[in-house]
């Protein structure tokens, strides 16, 4: 016992002796005491390293490791200098520590037992030469490894001062130009004076980080000649380095543009780091002594720019304290002696020996590592992988609770230790899966499918090997293996050996038989090449500087692979397959190849459009020489459509410089196709709105061009139906972060369906533009063929319905002889040629269409619908000439007779992460992945007998997790600061669907025990854990909470549903309510909280079995209604009490009602409509069921000018809403809507006569006990205030082009409902609607506040019943504001030029071609619809509109014209003639498919004759597809559409007819360079030919066709159509020019001249000769004129300077005193141009 207590005394003595020997060995010595360095002493430093993770702003925590030593530095000569680290502790902690870049006592760290073999790797010496301050020629104990020795080299950086400016030794980087002129200053000073200069340079050097420009400050601390101290500072410029000792693994940053920002910039905005040395010396730079040294790292971890306040950071503090100097140089010489060293030496740079072995074993795999690989001191790894696939198995297989959170995480670390295994060890996992599967073949969750995953998650050159080996053997089947080399992409470390081994598995037979894996591999092996090859991605890291990948060779040899397998190929899906790989590629020598095929005019066009596309890659690397191989492609007005708009994409997407927008833009003014002209101006107008920084010098310019273009709103009309570019922003300005939709469609001339079809999402996050971030496009060539077989099956578009069949055999017999109809004498008297000679003509006819889908800008799978590719079934649909019958329908059926399918996926969406040096020795990691599980088990049966029956279970689950780390690593410990956000989806779904006439059912099965419907989870950390190597222990966590969020905690534990529906949805969890809800809000929410939030199903015993949905529908039945029940609404102006306050202003209101009422008591509809809706929701079971339902039912006439119609609702009383009894809804409407007129003519015409007028009045009331009550009138009119009818009046009375123009453009502007007077009586209104009425009104005042007034009444007691009027006038020429006037029992609200969200032009008067028409079933609906949107050609008189736009004038005659007929059939399917009657009349014959229909004005009212017989009977006209009026007659059918009224025609016909189409209506393929081709297919500039080329001539009208071909004028007018709606001889044609003689001369106009001064403006006194516009002078004279002059200022000068430019009628002066007189000259005739 006296031995132990002895033991014990003398035990507590010794440690407290040592502590106080530590004590006094590391105290600070004194600035008078450093000694400097010179050769035989030793010098010992104290050493503190800290390095701490967290999340900066938001929390102190933080999880950090600490190392302190003393570090001794022996000089054995005055350059040989060795060191040795000595009581090396190693500590950490997981705290909050409020200052981390202080360096905290290690009292407060845990310590780490070191391993005794660590230990001594830290403590083995190291020898380096220290020349003028650089430290060079490190030599290392060959035992040492590479994280002992980066830590010695972290001692030996903060030795390193370059005071004497030397270059070391090494160093491949050059001084700046500018600094070696002042280091040459600098020199001139030091030799003159022998004092320490304060001075700052800058010097490339070797530091521990990289090889990178350091500058230097020196500044003297003391000027005593005996005590001479500096201080130096010095900082790590990380943007200029040659070299640097970072290591990435997965997908690099592409540049989205080639001089925007450099390479390494783009780096550093997810990874930004600085480094700042601080140096205390005694001595002067060329004899010195360091006293202490202390060195300060931050490295910043961001992905997003809304993170720039609170990232994850890691702080390294350094310091290197002197303690004392020594002579004793015995021990360190001795251990100096047995240094045993392999005559290697390393610079001062990282060593990343093992993370280079760790790349490369990656890369190479076994091949590289043949007897020893980096992981192999990680034992059991096979046991390791087949523990955790079991584990993630259980994680996945839970039903009730999904996927559980940590599964995903568990999945990274599975894909993490199969890229540690040798192939081997990775045959013997699959073997082992195997007998896992082989156990529990009951099990849903299949270990082997995620192993497959996992396989090529990993994406090694083993687990590729292993795969692809396991694909050729069979043991994989071809689908499975698909999906699997879908995966293989953001592989972690690309190699030019993994590229051929996938090349090789494309080119085996087993790939090559299974067309999916052929596509998906080869795609595959193009983006692996891209990773390699691409210069647009960013720099290379140390191990590919070291090993380079890509050689030329290489790219050389992939272009020429890929272009003999292209032209190998004959089909046109496999030619596009391979140009899609060599577009993933990105390789500038595929330039040339791809230009070959983009000129190359006998290629196919689709192919074309994808050798385009494949150079999307390089838009980045070489903009200009795609602009240069694509701009002609472009300017070409003669290539297709199609093929140019793509090309301009491209060339857009390369940020052009302005002269190329120049031309671009100019297509604007000069372009004739339409759809080209469309897709550029859209695109224009996109891009110029772009808020993008990479995009805003070409933003800018833009918006010039589209200023310079003048492109008005009419022309806007008229590029909606052509090709379009639309991009949709969802950006925040204050981070510059957003998402970008983009929507592009390109049409060709032939088809009718877009030629390309895109619809893509950009992205911009941290600064980065992603072009493509998500794509996915739709391709086709001659789809309409299927489209055309499909619509002939099951539509009889032209003739109706009712005796379709019947007629149709009819139609088959008649169409077998053209004479019949008369078209052997069209074909014969003219010659029309057949625009398409034989199908056989066209090459590659075969309808072919393709959906692509496009991740990051890479092609990954693309699906072809071609007959070849064509399930069975579907392919006897679309090629059969005759309807499917349920026997053709029976494979697709027997898919779904009850099979049990069950499908998962395991795979890393996106994954990437870099290891780099920290200024302590020891790597970061930063991690960014995004691992996601998905499955979906369950069973699909349908039977079809005389209903369709189809029952569903499915139960679909995912887990999806974005994780970012920061992780400090170190073969001891592990330390770090992580942020997960999971989400778990687990929505079980067990429905039967039954739908039979006019009714639907489905039965929705409630699931009768608990699930957990969605868990997501955030959660912030940091931990601490120990390690050995990789085999981690279990970390101790400590979450991140933020400070600025802490009392924003809400905790949620509430139950929906549950008292109204007895469906419990429990929703328990603490989350965090952000400040603002903005995207920076929201986001730093997420990602510096946890928070947790739990979605549960609970049933209880009264929870329902079922939820029954039932619907039914009736249309157009024949109504009971009465034919005058809308005579009820004679009362409403009666019985309205509107707000009258404007109405004076505007217009007589007496007059509008007699005229509402008139029309009223006329009106009697032909037909009316029942519609009938209903849809009933109930619960089956439980103790209470609830049931909720909905009736419509609605009266209409048939030309849906009114409307009456009953809304009744009805649902179950809510407990929780204390209802004691159901509560119902009933609303009754009668509605009026306006006329539509077809012309400004009619318009101006009509106006007095047609009811142009909205009128509704709505009841409703609702509740349950106590019924609310109000009683809505509305009246929309068009209102006209006195000043716009003068102005309007003004203009029409002017006769000049420019002022019918206006004319024309305020009429249609303002031809629309744009005031609504609106007044509501209610009664019985609860608290509660009051309220949402105040909130809403209150609302409305405050974000209008400037433009708002209030009137307050009188104070009335709040009453629950009373009266609200408003009125709303919108601006008839912006359509984007209004004038509002609200008027409450309380106050009166007026708000002036209120801001609309969008423009609104509701219920337009005008509608060029339209007519009041019969719908009398879906198939009108559809029909009009479809017909609205075609392109018109529209014949007056003289002039005549082509659907492509031009108009000319061609005067008709008394013999038939061809206006528009299918040239493009053997057996045409129409054709529209037109001839004049007498001056005003004309006559129309349109042939149909074997019928002939003539209209023509008779007694003041059009008649019509079918097949030579008078028709009067309304239903025959309908199943002829006629809606006839008197004044208007309409035709219609799937081909075309006619409307006729006596004087013009207007012909629409379907896109299906491009480019087949012919006759006066002009050669329609949206290009107006090639409109007037004759009846011969010969373009001709001859309008007068190119007329009598479609006129049947004979003998009864030759005299008047000659006639008018000899007197008559013939010319192409600029300008579209509707700035030519009125005839030179009508409205505006007091003056009628008449050409004089065939030398296009005509008569001068007299008009008044005007001379302008800068004080006054003068006035011809009589008028003077002048030449029209569209002319300029032929012969002329001069003559003498007065002039009146009046003061510039006066009102009446401009009043008359207006007038004088408007009109070209002569002015009428107040004066006619000359005030001067002048010789000018003026014409004697005029020619026009």
């Amino acid at each position: 016992m006296l031995f132990l207590t002895l033991a014990s005394l003398l035990a507590t003595a010794v440690f407290a002796l040592r502590g106080d020997q530590t004590r006094i060995r590391y105290t600070e010595v004194e600035d008078r005491d450093v000694e400097l360095f010179r050769a035989g002493q030793t010098y010992k430093y104290r050493l503190d390293t800290q390095i701490a993770s967290g999340i900066a702003s938001v929390s102190n925590q933080h999880a950090v490791t600490r190392l302190q030593a003393e570090a001794q530095f022996h000089f054995t000569s005055d350059r040989l200098v060795a060191l040795k680290l000595k009581d090396v502790t190693i500590g950490t902690t997981n705290q909050e520590i409020e200052n981390p870049e202080q360096i905290q006592p290690i009292q407060l760290f845990k310590e780490t037992a070191l391993k005794p073999e660590d230990l001594r790797l830290l403590e083995l010496p190291c020898e380096f030469d220290y020349a003028d301050g650089l430290v060079e020629s490190v030599r290392f104990h060959q035992q040492d490894q590479s994280w002992s020795k980066n830590i010695k080299k972290s001692v030996l950086n903060m030795l390193q001062i370059n005071l004497k400016q030397r270059k070391g030794m090494n160093v491949e980087l050059e001084q700046t130009e500018s600094w070696q002129k002042e280091r040459e200053q600098q020199d001139l000073l030091t030799k003159s004076e022998n004092q320490i200069q304060q001075r700052m340079f800058v010097m490339p050097e070797i530091t521990l980080e990289g090889e990178c420009q350091v500058t230097y400050a020196i500044n003297p601390v003391s000027r005593d000649e005996k005590l001479k101290m500096f201080n130096v500072t010095k900082t790590v410029d990380f943007h200029r380095c040659k070299k640097i000792a970072d290591i990435q693994y997965g997908p690099k940053i592409e540049k989205p543009c080639k001089n925007c920002t450099s390479q390494q910039e783009l780096e550093e905005r997810k990874l930004d780091r600085t480094t700042i040395m601080r140096h205390v010396v005694a001595g002067t730079p060329e004899k010195y002594g360091i006293k202490k040294v202390e060195t300060i790292s931050h490295y910043v971890f961001k992905t997003l720019n809304v993170l720039e306040e609170s990232p994850m950071h890691t702080i390294v503090t350094c310091r290197l304290n002197l303690v004392r100097a020594e002579n004793d140089r015995s021990e360190i010489e001795r251990e100096l002696r047995r240094i045993e060293t392999d005559g290697k030496s390393e610079s001062l740079l990282y060593s990343i020996e093992f993370d280079t072995k760790e790349k490369l074993f990656y890369m190479f795999g076994d091949e590289e590592f043949a007897q020893k690989t980096p992981f192999d001191m990680i034992k059991d790894k096979v046991v390791k992988v087949e523990s955790t696939l079991k584990k993630l198995v259980g994680m996945w297989s839970d039903k009730v609770k999904g996927i559980e959170t940590e599964a995903t995480l568990i999945y990274t670390r599975l894909v993490e230790l199969l890229r540690m295994c040798t192939v081997s060890e990775l045959e013997e996992i699959c073997s082992r899966v195997k007998d896992i599967n082989r156990k529990s073949e009951t099990e849903e969750v299949n270990a082997q499918h995620i192993l497959i995953d996992a396989l090529a998650n990993a994406g090694t050159l083993n687990t590729i090997k292993v795969l692809v080996e396991k694909v050729k053997k069979g043991h994989i089947q071809p689908t499975r293996a698909t999906r699997a080399i879908i995966q293989l992409k953001d592989l972690p470390a690309p190699s030019e050996k993994q590229m051929k081994v996938l090349t090789e598995l494309c080119e085996n037979n087993v790939c090559k038989q299974h067309e999916p894996c052929y596509q998906v591999c080869w795609l595959t092996v193009g983006n692996l090449v891209g990773e390699l090859c691409n210069d647009e991605l960013t720099v290379d890291d140390a191990v590919e500087m070291l090993k380079p990948q890509c050689h030329k060779q290489l790219k050389t040899d992939f272009v020429s692979k890929i272009m003999r397998t292209f032209e190998k190929f004959e089909t046109r899906y496999r030619k596009i397959m391979i140009l899609k790989a060599l577009g993933n590629a990105g390789l500038e020598q595929s330039v040339t190849e791809l230009e070959k095929i983009i000129r190359n005019l006998r290629e196919d066009p689709l192919v074309r459009m994808q050798a385009i596309d494949s150079l999307r890659r390089l838009r980045a690397v070489m903009p200009h020489k795609i602009q240069r191989v694509l701009m002609p492609v472009f300017q070409n007005v003669r290539e297709r459509p199609e093929v140019r708009m793509m090309a301009a994409s491209l060339i857009l997407a390369t940020f052009p410089e302005r002269p190329i927008l120049d031309q671009i833009g100019f297509t604007l003014l000069r372009e004739p196709n339409r759809q080209v002209k469309s897709y550029i101006y859209r695109a224009m107008k996109a891009l110029s709105k772009s808020p993008i920084e990479v995009e805003l010098e070409v933003a800018r310019h833009l918006k010039s061009l589209l200023k310079l273009a003048g492109v008005t709103e009419e022309d806007e009309e008229f590029f909606i139906r052509g090709s379009r570019f639309y991009r949709i922003p969802v950006y925040c300005h204050d981070t510059k972060e957003g998402l970008f939709f983009d929507v592009e469609t390109m049409f060709g001339s032939d088809d009718f369906l877009p030629k390309h079809l895109t619809t893509g999402l950009d992205t911009v996050f941290n600064g980065l533009f992603q072009k493509n971030t998500l794509e996915i496009s739709f391709t086709q060539e001659d789809v309409e063929q299927w489209f055309e077989k499909l619509m002939d099956m099951y539509m009889d578009f032209g003739y109706g319905s009712t005796k379709s069949k019947l007629r149709a055999g009819r139609r088959s017999s008649q169409e077998s002889d053209e004479s019949d109809f008369g078209y052997s004498k069209i074909i014969k008297g003219l010659g029309i040629s057949r625009r398409v000679d034989s199908d056989s003509d066209k090459k590659n006819n075969a309808p072919y269409a393709m959906l692509n889908f496009r991740y990051k800008d890479i092609d990954f799978v693309m699906l072809p619908l071609e007959e070849e590719f064509l399930p069975h079934t579907l392919k006897k649909v679309l090629t059969s000439d005759r309807q499917p019958t349920i026997d053709d329908l029976k494979d697709l059926i027997e898919i779904f007779q009850g099979r049990k399918f069950h499908s998962q996926v395991a795979m890393n969406l996106m994954e990437h992460s870099i290891k780099i040096p920290t200024t302590a020795g020891l790597p970061i990691r930063m991690w960014h992945v995004i691992p996601m599980l998905a499955s979906v088990q369950g069973q699909c049966q349908a039977e079809i007998r005389g209903e369709l029956k189809a029952t569903i279970k499915l139960h679909p689950m995912i887990s999806l997790t974005h994780l970012k780390r920061i992780e400090v690593w170190s073969p001891i410990v592990h330390t770090g600061v992580e942020s997960t956000r999971t989400m778990s989806v687990n929505i079980p779904l067990n429905t039967q669907l039954i739908i039979a006439n006019k009714t639907f059912k489905m039965t929705l099965e409630v699931p009768e025990k608990e699930y957990r419907i969605v868990h997501v989870h955030t959660l912030p950390l940091t931990y601490v854990t120990e390690q050995e190597w990789f085999q981690q222990r279990t970390p101790l966590i400590k979450r991140i909470e933020n400070q600025n969020l802490v009392h924003r905690l809400k905790r949620l534990e509430n139950t929906y549903c549950k008292r109204n529906l007895g469906m419990p949805i429990k929703i328990t969890g603490e989350v965090h309510v952000p400040h603002t809800y903005s995207y920076k809000g929201i986001i730093s929410t997420l990602l510096t909280t946890e928070n947790h939030l739990l979605i549960d199903f609970v049933p209880e015993e009264e929870s329902p079995r079922k939820i029954v949905i039932t619907g039914e529908g009736r249309f157009f039945e024949s109504s009971t209604e009465s034919r005058t029940s809308h005579r009820e609404l004679k009362s409403f102006h009666s019985k309205s009490v509107f707000d009258t306050e404007m109405d004076s202003y505007y217009e007589d209101e007496n007059k509008d009602e007699r005229q509402f009422n008139k029309f009223l008591e006329e009106y009697e509809p032909t037909k009316l409509y029942k519609h009938f809706v209903s849809v009933e929701i109930k619960t089956v079971g439980g103790r209470h069921e609830k049931q909720a339902q909905m009736e419509i039912e609605a009266h209409t006439d048939s030309e849906h000018r009114y409307v009456k119609a009953l809304l009744k609702m009805k649902r179950s009383a809510l407990p929780s809403m204390d209802e004691r009894s159901p509560w119902t809804m009933k609303t009754q409407v009668q509605l009026v809507l306006p006329d539509v007129l077809s012309t400004i003519q009619q318009y101006k015409q009509q106006e007095e006569q047609m009811q142009l007028r909205l009128v509704a009045k709505i009841n409703t009331e609702w509740g349950c006990e106590e019924k609310q009550l109000i009683r809505l009138n509305i009246n929309g009119k068009q209102a006209r205030n006195p000043e716009w009818r003068q102005k309007i009046s003004e203009i029409e009375r002017l006769n000049n082009p420019d002022a019918r123009k206006l004319y024309q453009q305020m009429i249609r502007k303002a031809a629309f409902l744009n005031k609504y007077d609106i007044s509501a009586d209610y009664e019985n209104l609860t608290p509660e609607t009051k309220i949402a009425w105040n909130l809403l009104n209150a609302l409305l005042k405050t974000r209008n506040f400037w433009q708002t007034k209030v009137e307050s009444k009188k104070l009335v007691q709040s009453q629950r019943s009373g009266q609200l009027t408003a009125t709303i006038v919108i601006d008839p020429m912006t359509h984007k504001h209004a004038n509002v006037t609200l008027k409450t029992p309380v106050e009166i609200i007026r708000i002036e030029s209120l801001t609309l969200p969008m423009k609104m032009k509701p219920f337009k008067l005008i509608k060029p071609g339209q007519m009041q028409k019969s719908i009398d079933s879906f198939y009108d609906i559809v029909r009009d619809y479809t017909v609205e949107n075609r392109q018109e050609c529209r014949v007056s008189k003289s002039k005549i509109e082509t659907f492509d736009g031009v108009v000319f004038k061609a005067p008709l005659t008394k013999c038939y014209s061809v206006l528009a007929k299918d040239c493009g059939s053997k057996n045409p399917r129409f054709a529209v003639l037109m001839k004049k009657i007498d001056n005003q009349d004309k006559a129309i014959k349109v042939m149909i498919r074997g019928d002939v229909i003539e209209v023509q004005p008779e007694d003041g009212k059009l008649v019509v004759m079918i097949n030579g017989k008078l028709e009067k009977n309304e239903k025959t006209l309908k199943e002829f597809g006629i809606d006839y009026n008197s004044d208007m007659v309409r035709i219609a059918n799937r081909d075309l559409t006619v409307r006729f009224d006596g004087k013009e025609c207007s012909v629409k016909i379907a896109s299906t007819h491009k480019n087949i189409q012919c006759g006066l209506c002009g050669h329609y393929d949206d290009d107006s360079d090639d409109e007037f081709r004759m009846s011969n297919n010969e373009l001709t500039s001859d309008l007068k030919s190119y007329h009598k080329s479609f006129s049947l001539v004979d003998d009864e009208c030759n005299s008047d066709f000659a006639e008018t071909h000899r007197q008559e004028e013939y010319k192409q007018l600029k300008g579209r159509r509707y700035e030519y709606d009125y005839d030179d001889d009508e409205t505006f044609g007091k003056n009628k020019r008449q050409r004089k003689n065939d030398n296009n001369e005509i008569d001068p106009i007299e008009k008044t001249q005007t001379m302008e001064y800068n004080q006054k403006v003068c006035f011809s006194v009589k008028p003077v000769k002048s030449c029209p516009e569209e002319s300029y002078p032929g012969k002329t004279k001069e003559m003498k004129v007065g002039f009146v002059c009046f003061d510039r200022s006066s009102t009446e000068a401009r009043r008359l300077l207006r007038e004088a430019r408007r009109s070209d009628e002569p002015v009428k002066l107040p004066s006619t005193k000359p005030s001067f007189v002048e010789t000018i000259t003026v014409p004697s005739t005029c020619e026009v141009y």
